[in-house]
């Protein structure tokens, strides 16, 4: 299997959770995973960061000045 079907084949999963999840945050959650997998395999080599998403200083690593 190539990458690109295996992406692909993740999107489609994460689009079938979206629509089944009940809380908002879930679904949102889904929806960003989704666009990420297409993103990965329609060529976005480096997914921009969208606006709320952390950025560069989002989850582990050592906090400022540790």
């Amino acid at each position: 299997m190539r990458d690109d079907e295996y992406f692909y084949g993740r999107a489609e999963t994460e689009l079938e959770l979206a629509q089944r999840a009940t809380h908002p945050l879930a679904v949102r959650a889904h929806y960003i995973i989704a666009n990420h997998y297409l993103d990965r395999c329609y060529g976005g080599d480096e997914p921009a960061p969208t606006e709320g998403d952390g950025g560069d200083d989002a989850g582990g690593g050592d906090p400022p000045g540790a």
